[in-house]
């Protein structure tokens, strides 16, 4: 089957499709709350090229996900929503920890009850007590969804998948449902096998940026800090910068994603777009857990140098990575931070690597890798409640660590550093929402952190924080208003 051509898409692929979800939608006898999912696999198609990302850029639809692992044997495109959790709620007497855990057992039921490939994607913030500000107010402090149309590439193999929340309680019937899918589909922008590239962009204009905090700030603050270990009984904290880039004009956020991904590899690449066309997205190095039945994985990830002018270079850079006081001071506290809390929910932890070099395309950083098996009764919740926020995005140790970012940072983090990812039946995976950036109209905010302890340098710091959004800054071109 030619699946070169557009309309050969449409004919041969959504249409069937959409024919195959109506009979067998109409059949079905349930008449209680319940999650169908359609799926066909694609077949005869060149895989080797296919690239959901392409099939996203195309769509009209507002709500838009995407996803990619760091090996990339899963990237998925979805459009649509056909259920979703948005925590929105600004009140300092609320217990977000309780409405957030209502949430995911929300979404465990739902998955339970369900295909395992169906996935709920979402985001969560970094500090769900601090105040959201304006930017952020669209995607909440927390944000789940359930694609209502998905194509998705996995282990090798091309899928088209659709799902549709039935609830009879709605008083919409089973035929309305359709009608209103049969209109959907027909704003579905077929995949273009034939275009293999991603697109680009070649420059984003912006009129002026601002630093949260400025320089001089940063490194003030950076001394004071280092001057209080002791009193503070800390040994590592990780602040961050935002950096807002006022645009020159509204720009798809989609195709800044789509350059930037274009620039990173060994990431987990992430995209939401929420009704209100603001864009949260980025290519993350660090992986928080990957779920899979009752065996669990984690990384910690700390540590940073640029990747050098060549393979010299390189080897010169990491080399002295690993042999740095400072680095290696920041990677053991995340090291055994990260065991300690595996070891609460495990019954068996390993190393499966242990202080190795991860290379990306622009910075290197020291990496383990560990491997556990869960508890009886550990869920997603209480992997995320226990782990999160590790001390490469927080500090050590870590209690109470939140409030003393708080005293420095003078900004809403908001999805930056905090979960991301997905849940589904029998896994779920997620990454730490590094090297990301929100988008909202005329409005860029890049988000960078760095780890401190008492050996760091405040000019060597903020330079860190330039190196971790460079592949941003390639992508943007200041212009005159």
């Amino acid at each position: 089957m030619d699946f070169q051509d557009k309309e050969n898409f449409k004919k041969n692929i959504l249409l069937p499709f959409l024919q195959k979800i109506k009979e067998e939608f109409l059949l079905e006898q349930n008449n209680y709350k319940y999650i169908y999912r359609y799926e066909i696999e694609i077949k005869n198609s060149p895989k080797t090229y296919f690239n959901p990302l392409n099939w996203l850029i195309l769509q009209k639809e507002k709500t838009k996900v995407y996803w990619s692992n760091k090996d990339d044997n899963f990237s998925f495109s979805g459009i649509g929503c056909s259920d979703s959790y948005v925590l929105n709620i600004e009140n300092e007497n609320v217990n977000y920890k309780y409405l957030v855990k209502n949430i995911f057992d929300n979404i465990k039921i739902k998955v339970a009850n369900s295909n395992e490939n169906l996935k709920y994607f979402g985001c969560l913030s970094f500090d769900e007590n601090d105040k959201a500000d304006l930017v952020w107010h669209s995607f909440g402090k927390i944000y789940f969804f359930l694609p209502k149309l998905e194509l998705y590439k996995k282990n090798g193999k091309i899928y088209l998948a659709c799902n549709i929340l039935f609830n009879p309680n709605n008083l919409k019937s089973k035929k309305e449902i359709l009608i209103d899918l049969e209109k959907f589909f027909e704003k579905i922008e077929p995949y273009e096998f034939n275009n293999y590239e991603i697109k680009i962009i070649d420059k984003i204009k912006y009129i002026n940026r601002k630093d949260i905090p400025k320089k001089q700030l940063w490194i003030k603050n950076i001394k004071n800090i280092i001057a209080n270990f002791n009193f503070y009984k800390i040994k590592k904290i990780v602040l961050s910068r935002e950096t807002i880039f006022k645009l020159k004009d509204i720009i798809d956020p989609i195709l800044v994603f789509a350059s930037l991904k274009k620039l990173n590899f060994s990431t987990y690449d992430f995209y939401f777009q929420n009704d209100n066309l603001s864009s949260f997205f980025g290519c993350s190095p660090e992986l928080l857990y990957l779920r899979q039945d009752n065996k669990i994985f984690s990384e910690a990830i700390a540590g940073t140098i640029l990747i050098g002018k060549d393979l010299n270079e390189e080897n010169k850079f990491s080399n002295y990575l690993l042999k740095s006081k400072k680095d290696s001071n920041e990677y053991k506290f995340v090291y055994n931070s990260i065991k300690n809390d595996l070891n609460k929910i495990c019954s068996d932890v390993k190393v499966l690597k242990e202080k190795e070099i991860l290379k990306l395309s622009y910075v290197q950083h020291i990496y383990s890798l560990f491997e556990g098996y869960l508890k009886e009764n550990v869920d997603d919740y209480k992997i995320i409640s226990v782990i999160h926020p590790t001390p490469a995005v927080s500090g050590f140790p870590k209690r109470n660590i939140k409030n003393l970012i708080k005293k420095y940072e003078n900004y809403y983090r908001g999805f930056y550093s905090g979960p991301v990812g997905w849940i589904s039946k029998n896994s779920s995976e997620f990454t730490v929402g590094l090297r990301s950036a929100i988008i909202n109209k005329k409005t860029m905010a890049i988000f960078s952190g760095a780890g401190i302890v008492k050996e760091s340098n405040p000019e060597n710091e903020w330079n860190e924080l330039e190196n971790k959004i460079s592949l941003f800054l390639k992508l943007l071109e200041k212009v005159e208003e």
